[in-house]
């Protein structure tokens, strides 16, 4: 991920040094973004696109000796000479494996928020949306697993592997209400027992299907709101309205399924005045978690290249980031100071979890120590700490 470049440039040096005969390959989001970044990086091999299958083909060739060159979503860098390959892309996910869970230290994995046996899903690809901060590799083609695929996945996960907590981290959940209705049904038919989270769109749920949701286990939705003017949603592509969030958090307040909202700081063309509208609105909205941040310029985003039009970003700004050179790239936009930013978003931490509304709903943790602990540490780390730093 972008964010991560750094350390994972760090890892690369330490493996360079500890494993000359090895190879290295990377991909990942910001790979999908930013391909070029394989040259400073000082790295071979790359991947883009869905590469699952394409990827499993390239261990082939290689454990084989043969030099893999021709494969959709390869990136080849001889001595800063760069081939990118078309990315590709799985018509039909439900031509990949059952992951292998045998492989993984499930019994390490648990929720912080509730101390479950925890783990995340993604049960679709692709995103029929226009957001201008998400990267443009991310806006393909939506397709999604068949539901019998899904509760096969649930099934092994909660009856073998005993999953307390499953979180679906697909981008949209509820793009497809049809395919929602008929997963609820079949978790219920077959018994399954475990409580569930998912992050969607307030304009893609209503109310019989958070009321189906919830009767199969769903305990959380969460809500990319992302902003409190209409205005720079609106500008940003995401055309959804204050009133529906509003509608949406009061639909899962009625079925009492915890709601969570994302907000973030440094929009383009947003003034400090917005920011501030943003908190009101945050504290307005009442919902049971908030979470803000500050706007990351991800490359090949609408915004990456308006911030680079206007000079606000230099074009190899990540690099610059990933070489330990400058902290983590923030986007300011132009009339709005970092110190500005960085008083609102102090203040939207304090404001939406010092609030007597919030203290009140957040006393059971009184009874459960560690979640305490974790929820005051994370709090303090996201107000006062330097989450953007390297």
């Amino acid at each position: 991920m972008s964010i991560t470049l750094h350390s994972c440039y760090l890892l690369i040096q330490e493996l360079k040094e500890h494993y000359p005969e090895g190879m290295i390959v990377v991909g990942g989001s910001h790979i999908n973004a930013d391909p070029d970044i394989l040259v400073p990086m000082g790295v071979k091999y790359g991947f883009r696109g869905e590469c699952d299958f394409v990827f499993a083909e390239f261990c082939k060739q290689t454990l084989d000796g043969k030099t893999p060159c021709d494969l959709d979503g390869l990136i080849v860098n001889e001595n800063g000479n760069l081939t990118v390959n078309h990315p590709p892309i799985i018509e039909d996910l439900n031509a990949l494996p059952m992951p292998a869970y045998d492989l993984l230290p499930l019994d390490k994995y648990f929720s912080p928020n509730t101390s479950m046996k925890t783990i995340s899903i993604i049960t679709s690809s692709g995103c029929p949306y226009n957001c201008t901060y998400c990267s443009k590799l991310t806006k393909i083609r939506y397709r999604s697993l068949d539901t019998k695929v899904i509760l096969e996945q649930l099934d092994i996960l909660i009856n073998k592997y005993g999953a307390e907590w499953v979180e679906f981290v697909d981008e949209i959940f509820s793009l497809q209400k049809e395919k929602i209705m008929e997963l609820c049904e079949g978790i219920k038919q077959r018994g399954l027992k475990f409580f569930w989270g998912v992050q969607t769109r307030a304009d893609r749920i209503d109310d019989e299907m958070i009321k189906t949701m919830r009767e199969a286990g769903c305990e959380k939705i969460s809500f990319g709101v992302e902003t409190g003017s209409e205005r720079i949603r609106f500008l940003g592509h995401k055309n959804i309205t204050n009133q529906q969030y509003k509608d949406a958090v009061k639909l899962c307040r009625k079925h009492k399924m915890k709601s969570l909202a994302h907000f973030i700081f440094g929009h383009h063309s947003e003034t400090a005045a917005e920011m501030k509208e943003t908190i009101s609105f945050a504290s307005e909205l009442n919902t049971d978690i908030k979470t803000f941040n500050k706007m990351l310029p991800i490359p090949n985003s609408e915004l990456f290249e308006k911030a680079k039009a206007e000079g606000t970003l230099k074009p190899d700004v990540w690099t610059s980031y990933m070489r330990g050179e400058i902290s983590c790239p923030i986007y300011y936009p132009k009339g709005v100071t970092e110190k500005e930013v960085d008083k609102i978003y102090k203040t939207a931490w304090l404001k939406s979890n010092m609030s007597l509304k919030t203290i009140i709903r957040h006393l059971w943790m009184l009874l459960k120590p560690r979640i305490l602990y974790k929820s005051v540490t994370a709090f303090l780390d996201e107000t006062f700490g330097k989450r953007y730093e390297r």
